[in-house]
């Protein structure tokens, strides 16, 4: 009979399922990712162990230590150049001042807030985390040191700043900023360069021994010194005898008993431009000498006074041409009486005070009469008061006559601007130094051009180195030959 076997049954030996070869490879993967961390964390922990600084390299690069790398390296450099060691009061008063400056450098922004920098600095630190000796600390590390991260002070011959680390190993969260102390820390004092050799920027003074010691002149008038008139106040001897002349001279003392030379402006008062460059800008040994036509006349010789300028009134006179060349309604003229003559005389007088004396304007026919010109000097004396003949005609002779009547007298040599430029200027300038130089004195007149003022300006820098000196008229009346 035969067997039958069920179809249902195995009769080959049984065997154990298999490990699918995908599962095996995914054990082998993630032991090896588990031995890669195991590693990583050994590592770290030595790490850790050798720089106690680590956890606070995360947040920001140790600050401290680059400075006291900074500072020994300073300290260092100093010692070779045969400098004292740096003083540890010092080099703390440096430190408060920088943490003070750190502080006002965050508080100046207060749109970002010190959380928001801590977190971004902290993922940058994680990013890339710099090394113990970093050298140049960005602004916001410096910002986000720790107040009360332990400083460590150096002496100049120190070991490196390895050796210097902090001795706390515990974790310091970061803390706002403290504001700015009321009191500023003391900046360390350093040695202040000396100071380079001053030019001469105000020339004349140092090369006229009287400009530094004269600077501005007393007020003017001098209640003692004027007389009330119906035109106004006219200048008068006083009873003590004190001269108008000498009294609103500009003092003047040459030790060296140089060559002198005077420059007078006129035509001050006409125009407020030309007046106040004048008075400004030209030494105060220039003298000016204003039009009695002009406005505001004693505010401006109060202002030329301050600055130290000798004043002269202008006496407008006849000129040659007349009138076709007029010199003004209260001119002196030839045609008129002396009544007449010194009447106008009188309202020129009284146009303001504090001149030291008089000059012609035009005049080149007036001063060429005796008979005219002999009863205004003495006035001119009677008042006491000096003059300077301008000598607008070579046939003047009002010179020789204040000489014969005892007034104090200078005579003009050279008209500086006659042609209105530079070259002109200069060289009318040089002819007044030969002058100087022969008879021991000159004078010049000139106007209130721009070109003038500084071609006169330029000129008087030059004389120390000449052996002359510029000086008022007052100090060069008498001095010159008359003829």
């Amino acid at each position: 009979m035969a067997s039958t076997k069920n179809p249902k049954t195995n009769d080959a030996p049984a065997t154990k399922p298999k490990l699918p070869v995908l599962s095996f490879l995914y054990i082998i993967l993630a032991l090896g990712l588990a031995s890669a961390f195991g590693y990583g964390y050994y590592t770290q922990i030595n790490r850790l162990s050798d720089d106690p600084t680590a956890d606070i390299a995360t947040i920001a690069p140790p600050v401290e230590e680059m400075h006291e790398a900074e500072k020994s390296a300073e300290a260092s450099s100093d010692h070779e150049k045969g400098m004292p060691e740096a003083d540890p009061t010092h080099l703390a008063e440096t430190e408060d001042e920088h943490a003070k400056t750190e502080v006002e450098d965050t508080t100046s922004h207060p749109e970002a807030s010190t959380e928001e920098e801590v977190v971004e600095h902290t993922k940058q630190a994680e990013e890339t985390v710099p090394p113990a000796e970093e050298d140049n600390p960005t602004e916001e590390a410096l910002d986000l040191k720790p107040d009360n991260m332990p400083v460590e002070k150096e002496d100049s011959h120190s070991a490196p700043a390895e050796e210097s680390k902090p001795k706390t190993e515990e974790k310091h969260t970061p803390v706002e900023p403290k504001p700015a102390p009321d009191k500023t820390p003391e900046a360390p004092v350093k040695a202040e360069p000396e100071p380079a050799p001053k030019k001469a920027t105000s020339n004349i003074k140092s090369e006229s021994p009287t400009a530094t010691e004269v600077g501005s002149l007393p007020p003017a008038p001098v209640p003692e010194l004027t007389a009330k008139s119906e035109y106004g106040l006219l200048p008068v001897i006083s009873p003590d005898g004190r001269l108008p002349w000498r009294v609103y001279a500009r003092p003047f003392d040459d030790p060296l008993a140089r060559p002198r030379i005077a420059i007078i402006i006129g035509d001050m008062g006409m125009s407020q431009f030309a007046t106040r460059s004048s008075i400004q800008n030209l030494p105060g040994e220039v003298t000016l000498s204003f039009n009695p036509y002009g406005r505001d006349l004693q505010n401006w010789v109060s202002q030329a006074r301050a600055a130290g300028h000798e004043t002269l009134l202008q006496l407008p006179m006849e000129p040659f041409g007349y009138p076709k060349n007029d010199p003004g309604p209260q001119s002196l003229l030839s045609r008129l009486t002396d009544k007449e003559n010194l009447t106008r005389l009188e309202w020129m007088l009284s146009r303001f005070a504090g001149y030291a004396g008089v000059t012609n304007q035009m005049g080149s026919k007036f001063t060429t009469s005796r008979n005219d010109i002999a009863p205004v000097l003495d006035i001119v004396k009677e008042r006491g008061l000096l003059f300077l003949d301008g000598r607008t005609s070579g046939r003047s002779v009002a010179g020789f006559v204040a000489k014969e009547k005892n007034i104090p007298v200078a005579i003009n040599n050279r008209f500086i601007d006659n042609r209105a430029d530079r070259a002109s200027i200069d060289q009318r300038l040089k002819e007044l130094e030969k002058i100087a130089r022969s008879t021991g004195s000159a004078v010049g007149i000139g106007y209130p051009y721009p070109v003038t003022l500084e071609r006169v300006a330029n000129w008087a820098k030059s004389l120390n180195r000449k052996g002359l000196v510029l000086s008022p008229l007052s100090a060069v009346t008498n001095r010159q030959e008359i003829q």
